[in-house]
């Protein structure tokens, strides 16, 4: 094609040569060709660094068919090295010259259009998606369709109006009537269409369509693919829909899901479910949402496979996996299959959206750095392991500039993030000391830095409340409100399976009765429900009452901030371990989540997230019902708390 190209375009050079300069020699002629067909060529190889490199050497052609096909091609490679705005701009000029030249530049057109499909899924715009595939798909026929229809219906395929299914239909119609696919080709395709009449509430045909897609790749066989990990674990969402659940964890035991030793997914570093409400979810909502894992430990590839909503709850759930991260190291011990290939069955989680006692006293820290001039940090919004490099960059940043401010914040910021490697936490520590006292801060300022100093200490260790307790004992630190508020909060709560200390009490009538503090400070609102609390364990029903009234809360309301009821009790056993997951070599973690009633008892567990899906949720859900808190008042009878998550972790023993 680039040879037609180049004659193209120089025969359209031809009709303005009254006008343009004339045309060079051939020796010139042949090295453009040359430099045109070499990054034609780094194009097609996928080599786009190369090709990016090369098309820049190229001077911008006056011929509008050279210049539209250059920056069709450059653009699809911009738009995969990352350059998505830049790519998504030479797209947008050169495509509608190209598509208005017919069959000659088809295939330019066709992957342009891919690409700015692809661009658009990946950020969860399949209104786009579904359009840009179309326009691949409807100037092609026969099996050229085929690719273009199958992520068309992918992307359409919970929108239940009818173009999933057709789509899937006419990509399965035109390749079975292509005799030189191989079997595993038509499989594929059956595999889409069947997770199509999956999400349309069809399992019985999807199961079978599936069966019939399994036995054209050969069989349960112990050799996987990327196909065959799809088929059965899409096997085993039609089987659990058909009320097979022997047949759904063997299917899936045969994708190689729940091998933990050799896939450590245990370790992710950050996250979390959606939040019920968002796109619309409710506790009854479900999906499986597939992603694979870049070596960084982000998570890229996000996409919905199921889920018993519409598109806006897939995409709800789809949202929530695209922020969570894993360390760097876990990343690199998982086999490369299973790193691209991974599926989570999900649901929403009610929050009761009570952050920790400390989360007012941060507030001041953050409002100090913005009053000094810290501005809106570019990591806010970006997952942990991808903000880790923005972190880095902008703390050598503010040391090469001597920028306390800038030191602060973005060593803070690199010190909580969860991806990091520990061991650095001390010395990014040191960093936001020396910065933080070079400018003169405020005590509240100077006490938040002080406690999350990364001390190797159990928080309901009587270590780390020996250390708070020396904090809140300075006289500036006592003195200060707010400091001293957070502090004595922090020692008088509960510890695991023990009691609060001693003085409980007293530190959090210290706090009620501040009169420093406002009347509705979410600091004193939370020492009145503990306060509220110790009375109700003593059998002082009606002083519980009287000081819970002082809140201002009703009975329903979660506090703006709150000691957490702590855990008393959580035990489990080999006996928690199902015996056909046991048989099946499957290993496996759920975070469950729960609500707790005043006198510490959980009640509606749900598996919110699970790996691998369907395996372990009951048995995860049966170790929280047992599972006891310490007790917290609440006036008729109301939740203690609810949306609690607990994550329990399946494990064989080592063999």
């Amino acid at each position: 094609m680039s040879v037609s190209l180049l004659a193209l375009a120089l025969a359209g050079q031809a009709a303005a040569a009254a006008q343009a300069p004339a045309p060079a020699s051939p020796p010139a002629h042949q090295s453009a060709q040359a430099r045109f067909d070499a990054a034609s060529q780094a194009v097609a190889e996928g080599r786009c660094a190369e090709a990016v490199k090369m098309f820049a050497t190229m001077a911008k052609s006056r011929n509008p068919l050279l210049a539209a096909t250059i920056d069709v091609r450059n653009g699809r490679c911009l738009v995969d090295l990352g350059q998505v705005e830049d790519g998504k701009a030479a797209i947008a000029r050169g495509l509608p010259v190209l598509a208005g030249k017919g069959v000659e530049f088809s295939g330019d057109v066709y992957e342009a259009h891919m690409t700015l499909a692809r661009l658009a899924e990946r950020t969860f715009d399949y209104d786009e998606a579904a359009k840009e595939y179309r326009a691949a798909a409807d100037p092609l026929k026969g099996g050229a369709r085929v690719p273009a229809l199958l992520r068309l219906a992918l992307v359409t395929m919970f929108d239940h109006d009818g173009r999933a299914l057709a789509a899937a239909e006419e990509a399965r119609t035109l390749v079975l009537a292509e005799p030189a696919l191989s079997k595993k080709d038509l499989a594929a395709v059956q595999t889409v269409h069947a997770r199509v009449l999956l999400n349309e509430g069809r399992a019985r045909e999807a199961y079978a369509e599936l069966k019939n897609s399994l036995s054209k790749q050969g069989g349960l066989t112990s050799r996987v693919s990327a196909d065959d990990i799809a088929t059965r674990s899409d096997l085993a969402i039609a089987a659990l829909k058909n009320n097979d659940r022997d047949n759904a964890r063997l299917y899936l035991a045969y994708t190689g899901a729940g091998r933990m030793r050799d896939t450590p997914f245990t370790r992710a570093a950050s996250m979390d479910p959606p939040a019920c409400g968002e796109g619309g979810l409710v506790p009854e909502d479900e999906a499986i949402v597939e992603f694979s894992l870049e070596r960084d430990g982000h998570v890229a590839g996000v996409a919905p496979v199921y889920t018993n909503g519409d598109r806006a709850k897939a995409l709800a759930f789809a949202r929530a996996v695209t922020d969570w991260s894993w360390r760097a190291e876990d990343v690199a011990k998982i086999p490369a299959l299973f790193r691209y290939t991974t599926r989570v069955e999900l649901r929403c989680v009610r929050a009761d959206g009570a952050p920790g006692v400390t989360r007012p006293l941060k507030d001041a820290f953050e409002a100090w750095l913005v009053e000094k001039g810290a501005p809106t940090p570019k990591w806010a919004e970006q997952p942990a392991a991808v903000a880790l490099a923005t972190q880095r960059t902008a703390l050598a940043a503010a040391n090469t500039k001597n920028d306390a401010v800038a030191q602060a914040q973005a060593a803070l910021a690199l010190s909580d993030n969860p991806v990091l490697d520990g061991q650095e936490r001390p010395a990014l520590h040191a960093i936001v000391r020396t910065a933080v006292a070079s400018l003169s801060p405020p005590v509240a300022v100077r006490t938040y830095v002080e406690m999350v100093a990364p001390e190797k200490v159990d928080e309901d260790s009587e270590s780390w409340r020996t250390r708070m307790r020396a904090i809140l004992a300075r006289p500036d630190v006592s003195g200060d409100p707010l400091s001293a508020a957070t502090l004595r909060l922090l020692i008088a709560q509960p510890a695991y399976r023990k009691g609060p200390p001693a003085d409980a009490a007293v530190l959090v009538a210290a706090v009620s009765g501040d009169p420093a503090l406002p009347p509705r400070h979410p600091l004193k609102i939370a020492a009145l429900l503990e306060e509220a609390n110790v009375l109700a364990a003593k059998g002082d029903v009606a002083g519980a009452r009287a000081v819970f009234d002082r809140t201002g809360l009703t009975a329903e309301q979660c506090a703006t901030v709150g000691l957490q009821p702590a855990v008393q009790r959580m035990s489990g056993s080999a006996s928690d371990f199902p015996q056909e997951a046991q048989r099946l070599g499957f290993e496996g973690w759920v975070r469950t989540s729960f609500d707790i009633t005043p006198d510490g008892r959980t009640i509606a567990p749900r598996a919110v997230i699970a790996y691998p899906p369907f395996i372990f949720d009951e048995a995860a859900n049966g170790i929280i019902r047992v599972a006891r808190f310490s007790s917290t008042f609440r006036p008729e009878g109301a939740l203690a708390c609810s949306g609690q998550q607990q994550s329990v972790l399946f494990l064989l023993p080592n063999r």
